[in-house]
């Protein structure tokens, strides 16, 4: 039975890491499209700005169209063939398959541009939102994940200022205490999403995190979870046998 129970939360712990991993990949990548939308749209990029500043206002419309685009791309390419030169590789890149790497990664990143300017005319609106609901899930996933990796922050209680008869039992009464928290919040957390889903039912645009179309409560319900898996870790460090807490220090396969 404890063997199951083991073998089910090492399951929920692969699912979690891969969730978060998964989360905090697709941030990073709402935050670069916001950040690669709102320099690239702006009527006066910083290199133009400069040259400007020498040549003059009359040739504001050449140097803000294709002068800029040129030097925008060629600083890009060098850029890019100096970092192909430099890499310590075990056989370092030649000039002419460094060229062309160069080049290849050059064309790549004008089209990933080219690519996020069409699909956000207006600006990727939803980034700011959204990406702050994708950090809280990684949070207390990791929370959730540094309680099966015995990297919690359970009430230690002065562990080891008790004599060692009694130092496992002072153990388990911290970690019952720590568990008794997370139930508590975890009832709290309920109560939580329930109210946000009941306002989300009467008024979707007051239970919505705008200007996205998420529910809040679905954001919510990370604390539900995160809570309730926590408690029941800590119950289970409490009921599993010294053998079984040794086995289960052993990283998931």
């Amino acid at each position: 039975m404890i063997k199951a129970v083991r073998k089910i939360d090492a399951a929920i712990y692969r699912a979690e890491r891969l969730v978060a991993g998964a989360l905090f990949l697709l941030m990073a990548l709402v935050m670069f499209a916001n950040v690669v939308q709102r320099i690239y749209s702006r009527p006066d990029g910083r290199l133009a700005a400069a040259i400007l500043h020498f040549a003059g206002r009359a040739h504001a419309q050449a140097i803000n169209g294709p002068v800029s685009l040129a030097l925008n791309i060629a600083v890009t390419f060098l850029l890019s063939y100096a970092a192909l030169r430099t890499m310590k590789l075990a056989r370092p890149l030649g000039r002419g398959p460094a060229l062309g790497l160069a080049a290849a990664a050059t064309g790549g990143l004008v089209g990933v541009v080219k690519l996020v300017l069409v699909m956000f005319p207006n600006g990727v609106v939803f980034a700011p939102p959204f990406c702050l609901s994708c950090m809280l899930w990684v949070g207390f996933l990791g929370a959730s994940m540094a309680t099966f990796d015995k990297r919690h922050l359970a009430l230690e209680m002065g562990d080891k200022i008790w004599p060692k008869k009694i130092s496992r039992h002072v153990r388990g009464l911290a970690m019952l205490a720590t568990a008794a928290c997370c139930g508590v919040l975890l009832v709290l957390s309920y109560r939580s999403v329930r109210i946000a889903h009941h306002d989300w039912t009467i008024n979707h645009l007051v239970g919505n995190l705008l200007p996205t179309s998420i529910p809040k409560w679905a954001v919510f319900l990370i604390f539900p979870y995160t809570f309730l898996i926590m408690m029941l870790r800590f119950v289970g460090l409490v009921a599993a046998k010294p053998e079984d807490k040794a086995e289960s220090e052993k990283p998931p396969s």
